[in-house]
């Protein structure tokens, strides 16, 4: 049985109910991640006599000859900015899950005939939702540590640990954005299709920002240009781009509260 904490708070029961789950992907990601940290140095050797002839357009995929003189750099590239795609994909499932899913299983229903306000319902959702990203996002980091230790490699902790911040901070947004149109809409496909096809979207312009002005420019409206592994491994935070998350994970959480205290929620 949870303990009392769990049982009485929505946000603890939601991660309960939910702790083999977390379990599994903390487990899957901390393996993952720590499977391609091993691939660093055949990759390194490969990618050696390759990168310099890599296009300019092309280098955000492959990187350049100093990406793989390191494993901090091989971890900014491949582990920070491409393998990002697995903990997107999970924060946006389970921001749609966490609200709107209730409401389409008529869970939402069920638990707001108590007393408790929606706006408290909201919150504690939400307050599970950061829980679960950043559970996940804490194993992302030091998986990708324990390669570089486990491969006899330098590793810059405070490098590993800022990346990973800042990656939380990506995955967190996104993950925001699914639960905030979960929450307006009350449809869990709905905002999955969307925040999934930004995400899309967004990846793709940043990875061809280098090849035309015009993308350049787009590329201010993807949230992968404000990652910026690279940068942050070699010099730190980026206090700009981490307000740029803040603003992003903010706004959309504080305008969706109001329409969903006031919108009526599905009974089919």
């Amino acid at each position: 049985m949870p303990s009392n904490l769990f049982s009485r708070s929505i946000w603890g029961h939601t991660l309960f109910a939910r702790r083999w789950t977390i379990l599994l992907w903390f487990g899957a990601t901390l393996v993952s991640i720590f499977g391609v940290a091993l691939l660093f140095p055949p990759i390194k050797e490969t990618m050696a006599g390759i990168s310099n002839s890599v296009p300019d357009s092309m280098k955000v995929w492959f990187g350049d000859a100093q990406t793989w003189q390191s494993y901090a750099g091989f971890s900014a590239q491949e582990i920070f900015l491409q393998m990002t795609i697995l903990p997107i994909i999970m924060a946006i499932v389970f921001g749609v899950a966490f609200l709107a899913g209730d409401e389409e299983n008529r869970i939402m229903l069920t638990t707001l005939a108590r007393p408790i306000k929606r706006e408290s319902y909201y919150l504690q959702k939400y307050l599970a939702l950061v829980i679960f990203i950043v559970l996940v996002m804490t194993g992302f980091g030091i998986s990708a540590v324990l390669g570089g230790v486990m491969l006899g490699e330098k590793v810059d902790v405070m490098g590993f640990v800022n990346c990973t911040a800042m990656t939380t901070l990506l995955v967190l947004t996104l993950g925001t954005w699914a639960f905030a149109i979960g929450a307006i809409t009350g449809r869990k496909n709905f905002g999955g299709i969307i925040v999934g096809f930004y995400a899309f979207v967004a990846y793709f312009i940043m990875s061809l920002s280098e090849s035309a002005k015009i993308i350049e420019q787009l590329n201010y409206g993807s949230l992968f240009r404000y990652l910026d592994a690279s940068t942050v491994m070699a010099n730190g935070l980026e206090i700009r781009h981490v307000v740029v998350f803040l603003f992003a994970i903010a706004v959309p959480l504080i305008v969706a509260l109001p329409i969903f205290i006031r919108r009526d929620l599905s009974t089919r």
